[in-house]
């Protein structure tokens, strides 16, 4: 619902697109800093250890906030319009910067900058 609502909202000014590629990095940069802040908690952290909280707030939660499905969706409609280029840039964007994001929050959770 939250996710809904903030491109409904971001819409406003932006192409769907745009909406999701800015919530998709929004909500990476939270599974970064969420992963970061447990793996903080928990020494010689294993995937299977992760501590709950995180797992419902960062896969559930998050993970439902972000979306491929949402993503794939629009930028299969840029594609379908016409708009090559732009379904081009949003898609090797969000797939570059989203991941980058992750990396940045668990970089700042785990004491960077």
């Amino acid at each position: 619902m939250l996710r809904a609502s903030l491109t409904l909202l971001l819409t406003r000014a932006l192409h769907p697109a745009g909406a999701i590629f800015v919530i998709n990095s929004a909500g990476s940069l939270l599974i970064g800093l969420g992963f970061g802040i447990a793996a903080s908690m928990v020494p010689d952290l294993e995937y299977g250890a992760l501590p709950k909280p995180f797992v419902l707030f960062g896969m559930g939660f998050l993970g439902g906030f972000t979306t491929v499905s949402t993503f794939a969706l629009q930028i299969h409609e840029l594609w379908l319009a016409g708009r090559a280029r732009a379904a081009l840039i949003a898609a090797g964007g969000s797939m570059l910067l989203c991941p980058l994001m992750a990396a940045f929050g668990l970089f700042l959770a785990l004491g960077g900058l």
